[in-house]
């Protein structure tokens, strides 16, 4: 095995690269009586379309198949399902898909190798049957009908239709209820047999365990199976203009006080040579000195009773770069544009980044004892960048407040989109 270390918070993961490609991080943490493991598959709902060498063009697949393979996944044949097996050992298990991955995982206390060998197990084991599949579209069907009523389901989903025009991040992860209906066993066979295989997943463990058994325990369980090579499959991409598809929009909720989210949309390129895990730390520190829990608009706003809540958070992905803000108000048409206000006034002092510094720091190190955050963090620096970042408390600790201003002005609020949810209105 090798070893990553975080550099300055005295901490280290250990990785190993399989025969197979499966890629395996750990983090021990002897505080804790516990152990989270987590086998993400590189494969999300946006992955509709996609080609092998070989073929002649691109496979095209029902919206929300990803989702779908998720939930028969489970399934393990003879009636039995993988929850069955881990309830029996008292481990918590559960499953979620996002737009980029599928992740599976396990959180227990006891039973390591049991625990382990199962996790790789059924997920590597698919189990499709066209009676099987047939029934869980009705219960994926009803979780479908069921988020559309969901006031923040609405608002996400609402936002995302009114900013873009092609991306796939416009389509509910889970399908729409027709696409689930018409889903077919082989669209799952053909994801699962081009995905699901150990060179396109990675295998994380934080917590209480010796991590030496653990790679012990991986590699025999790996070399007990057979893999066929990995096609590397090329994902279909869009080009999304810049230009937003709704600038405004009401939608009726069932909601007691209007939510309000406005969403800015910019090409990546304005940014210049900043690396994308930069111009994250740096947009997260002046939205959150500027909209964050304790900035002066917050608190003025609060104060007045203006808002009930406000936040703010960035997307990086592919050629694009999306700001938005999220409030909670009885007075959007007097809250949207002090909002907007704020955006194109951005401030951030010297002694604000100081402040700002200590705190990612303090929060890098704290977070070290919660094994599922540090779980979560590893695959989520996997998936965005293809690498586990060592480098985080130097990054944190060199922040310039050239840089921030540089970034402030670079900023273009030109193309946004409002989206307020509503409540009900009375017929």
């Amino acid at each position: 095995m090798q070893e990553i270390v975080l550099n300055g918070i005295d901490e280290k993961v250990l990785y190993e690269v399989l025969d197979n490609g499966l890629s395996v991080y750990m983090l021990v943490n002897e505080k804790v009586n516990n152990f989270y493991m987590t086998l993400s598959v590189k494969y999300g709902s946006i992955d509709t379309e996609f080609k092998c060498k070989g073929d002649k063009g691109f496979t095209k697949v029902h919206n929300g198949v990803a989702h779908f393979l998720e939930h028969v996944n489970f399934n393990e044949g003879e009636g039995k399902t993988a929850h069955d097996y881990f309830n029996k050992l008292g481990s918590s298990i559960n499953a979620f898909t996002t737009f980029d991955f599928t992740l599976y995982e396990v959180f227990a206390s006891s039973e390591f190798t049991k625990n382990l060998n199962h996790l790789l197990d059924y997920v590597e084991t698919p189990y499709f049957t066209k009676e099987l599949i047939e029934k869980e579209k009705g219960i994926i069907c009803e979780e479908v009908k069921m988020g559309k009523n969901n006031p923040g389901q609405k608002l996400y989903y609402g936002m995302n239709n009114a900013l873009f025009k092609k991306d796939k991040r416009r389509n509910l992860v889970t399908g729409e209820v027709k696409d689930v209906s018409e889903t077919s066993v082989w669209e799952l066979e053909k994801v699962y047999d081009t995905f699901y295989h150990p060179a396109n997943m990675y295998l994380v463990i934080t917590g209480n365990f010796n991590p030496y058994e653990a790679i012990g325990i991986i590699k025999e369980n790996q070399a007990n199976k057979k893999f066929s090579k990995f096609k590397m499959p090329i994902r279909k991409k869009v080009k999304e203009p810049i230009a937003v598809n709704i600038e405004y929009q009401e939608i009726e909720a069932n909601v007691e006080i209007p939510k309000v989210k406005i969403c800015y949309k910019m090409p990546k390129s304005i940014f210049g040579d900043y690396t994308q895990i930069e111009l994250s730390i740096y947009l997260s520190i002046i939205l959150r000195n500027n909209f964050g829990a304790t900035s002066l608009l917050k608190e003025d706003l609060m104060e007045k009773e203006l808002i009930v809540g406000l936040r703010a958070g960035r997307e990086i992905f592919q050629d694009v770069v999306t700001i938005e803000l999220l409030v909670e108000t009885k007075y959007p048409k007097e809250i949207i544009p002090i909002l907007k206000e704020k955006m194109n006034n951005l401030l951030l002092s010297k002694d604000d980044l100081k402040r700002r510094i200590r705190c990612n720091i303090a929060a890098l190190i704290n977070d070290l004892d919660d094994i599922e955050f540090v779980n979560t963090d590893i695959v989520d620096q996997l998936i965005t960048y293809g690498k586990i970042e060592d480098n985080m408390y130097d990054l944190y600790r060199n922040l310039e407040l050239d840089k921030v201003n540089d970034i402030i002005k670079k900023i273009d609020t030109t193309h946004n989109s409002t989206v307020v949810l509503i409540p009900f209105k009375e017929k």
